[in-house]
């Protein structure tokens, strides 16, 4: 059996969270789009696309994969980071 660190596991634990984050913005952003009298086909195709993708990522991401946990962590927190600020604002 693998073991892995209290650090790493919370590690993980946050990369999964901020995907669920980005799931969720994406989420809306289809919810907004789909309400719109004319929607546009491509950009909700894209988002649905981006939501397999960020599951995807979820489900294959591993609490000893540091690198990749990371690569999340930095990558789309920042994003969430932002996104989250520009809605506080």
């Amino acid at each position: 059996m693998m073991k892995w660190t209290h650090k790493q596991s919370i590690a993980y634990e946050c990369a999964r969270e901020v995907i669920t984050d980005m799931i969720g913005f994406c989420s809306h952003w289809i919810a907004e789009e789909s309400a719109k009298e004319a929607p546009d086909a491509d950009r909700l195709a894209q988002l649905r696309a981006d939501i397999f993708k960020l599951a995807r990522e979820r489900s294959s991401l591993h609490v000893t994969d540091d690198a990749e946990v990371t690569r999340i962590r930095t990558e789309y927190g920042a994003i969430v980071r932002a996104r989250y600020q520009a809605i506080e604002s």
